[in-house]
């Protein structure tokens, strides 16, 4: 049964978990509770690409891919019904639409002697009015009107904040005239191709190391699997010590170079989204692209790298935190093996535990660049976590007596353990379940929620209980002397020796009974060693009874014929003087 303290720590996490989720929820706060009587303007959010600084809502002004400059507006608090209000993103793709309209009217004269473009500024109806006039046309065309909400923003008089525009119009203008000459498109097809050949050269070398990569952890996997193959006998655990060290120098080498093709795995990426964004940002009809590609694909790429570089860099500092684990035994543990096999399952449940964390992070992070507020995702994903507790307890439960499996040590990755009605030797354990491998070879898995009792067979130390009957008229005190002769020299042997922790002990004999005598031997070995220890003490006492002619017990029966008065059995004339007895 489950103890009492197991029971409370299990409704202790229930009860922590549930403390988390409600201080996560989205509770109203004393100030945000409409009050009865007190009228409340609501302000609407504002859209994408525009920043509200208390009465003021401010945008920038963007033309072929590039900022030019930010402009300004009164806060509009209903976009639905704005009345004479005009939204300052309204206002920014007017101005947008006014650049395009006139840069296509220049281009219109002809891509090898395009129209010139002046940018002037004039004072109409005491409002300051930046305009575009295109080669000798008599009319101009407006492009924006600098606003009082302008001046304000920028803390300068309108005249030299019209100034500062005309002259950033003037030259972006200019530019994009000259950009989309014949000779430009052709310095431009010629700096792409310069970019691509680059980038391709960049990714073949990448490829020759990936494949190295690759040959060298096929190299290394090979040695693991030979390795691998040498531990899957449970009774040879300790022997392999040394084994088991080579096993985890080969598992760090093999993921350090799984971190370097990482690395370079998001190298490529890296260099091809590099290598676009900067094709796309040469040509002025794609530049606006590239701001794109510079956006949420490399945002997306940062933070998908650096979650898993920061995995990976966890999975090495489990690694060191293990070999620092072992080499100073933080925790005093009866043996080595026992360390060994609990920092291993304990590091494992750690590791597991890391990555879904990591995983939670770099899925708000993402959802986050979406416009997803971080405080809705905790909240839903608390209110989530809460019915998935409330719908699957037997998975909290299942958790939570992992939990403690781990941390009482009941057992290990590599125990041979008894959870009725199962046996077999511990593959596999995490937070959820325990997985065997029985005598026959079948992968046995267990919800740790139903494990109740355990019995570890490789716990610190083991035994061999040899029960040995013999013949009832075997002389005891000859047989008992015999035994003790042969676990003298059984001990003294060195290759025996290793795997016991005393001399096999005789305690003599436990049972008389019409089958014979029940002879009791004790042999306290290494751990996992007893089945190899008892089935060679189990074939020298069969040589041994051999040599000495003792029989094994067997049932004696006496069976007595009836006689009459004249000493004659009523069905045989034959007499028998003594018992039969077979």
């Amino acid at each position: 049964m489950i103890n009492g303290y197991q029971r409370l720590w299990r409704w202790g996490a229930i009860a922590l978990i549930t403390f988390f989720l409600v201080l996560l929820s989205p509770w109203s706060t004393v100030a945000q509770v409409p009050l009865p009587g007190i009228s409340q303007a609501t302000v609407a959010p504002t859209p994408p690409g525009v920043t509200r600084i208390g009465e003021l809502e401010i945008a920038d002004v963007r033309f072929d891919g590039n900022t030019l400059f930010t402009i300004a507006a009164p806060t509009v608090r209903d976009r639905d019904n704005p009345g004479n209000a005009i939204p300052v993103e309204v206002r920014a793709d007017l101005i947008q639409s006014n650049l395009r309209r006139v840069l296509q009217s220049a281009l219109e004269h002809g891509r090898r002697s395009p129209a010139r473009v002046d940018i002037g500024v004039a004072r109409l109806n005491n409002v300051l009015v930046i305009s575009a006039r295109i080669g000798q046309a008599e009319r101009t065309t407006r492009l924006l009107t600098v606003t009082e909400a302008d001046s304000d923003y920028h803390q300068l008089p309108p005249e030299t904040l019209a100034q500062q525009w005309r002259d950033i119009l003037q030259q972006q203008m200019n530019r994009a005239i000259q950009e989309r000459t014949d000779t430009a498109l052709m310095s431009q097809i010629q700096g792409a191709v310069l970019i691509f050949i680059k980038v391709g050269a960049g990714s073949f070398v990448i490829l020759i190391v990936q494949r190295f990569l690759i040959r060298q952890r096929k190299h290394l996997q090979g040695q693991l699997d030979t390795v691998t193959t040498q531990t899957t006998e449970p009774e040879w655990v300790l022997p392999l010590l040394p084994h088991l060290r080579h096993h985890f120098f080969l598992k760090q080498r093999i993921k350090l170079i799984s971190l370097v093709r990482y690395l370079l795995l998001w190298g490529q990426v890296a260099l091809w989204l590099l290598g676009l964004a900067a094709i796309l940002r040469l040509f002025p009809m794609t530049r606006w692209l590239s701001s794109q590609v510079y956006g949420l694909p490399i945002l997306w790429m940062v933070v998908w790298f650096g979650t898993g570089l920061l995995n990976q860099f966890a999975d090495l500092a489990f690694d060191r935190i293990r070999v620092f684990w072992e080499q100073n035994n933080l925790l005093k543990f009866a043996d080595t093996q026992r360390k060994t096999l609990r920092i291993s399952t304990t590091v494992e449940v750690m590791r597991g535990f890391k990555t879904v964390v990591i995983y939670l992070i770099r899925l708000v992070v993402i959802l986050g660049s979406l416009g997803v507020p971080v405080s809705s995702i905790l909240a839903v994903g608390g209110f989530l976590a809460l019915a998935i507790s409330l719908g699957s307890q037997n998975l909290v439960k299942d958790i939570i007596n992992g939990l403690l499996i781990v941390w009482e040590d009941q057992y290990g990755i590599g125990d041979v353990v008894e959870i009725e009605p199962y046996s077999g030797l511990v593959e596999n354990l995490n937070l959820r379940i325990t997985q065997l491998r029985n005598a026959e070879g079948q992968l046995i898995t267990i919800p740790n929620s139903t494990i109740t009792k355990v019995a570890n067979l490789t716990r610190t130390w083991s035994r061999v209980n040899l029960e040995l009957w013999v013949d009832i008229e075997t002389n005891p005190d000859r047989l008992l002397s015999l035994l003790n002769d042969l676990s003298i020299h059984f001990y003294k042997e060195p290759e025996w020796q290793l795997k016991m922790l005393e001399r096999p002990e005789v305690l003599g004999i436990d049972q008389i009974t019409a089958s014979g005598l029940l002879v009791r031997i004790w042999i306290r070995t290494q751990p996992g060693q007893q089945w190899v220890v008892g089935r060679e003490f189990r074939r020298r006492v069969l040589n041994l009874m051999a040599a000495e002619g003792i029989a094994v017990g067997r049932l004696h029966q006496q069976l007595h014929l009836a006689r009459d008065r004249n000493g004659k059995n009523d069905n045989d004339e034959h007499t028998h003087p003594f018992p039969l007895e077979s």
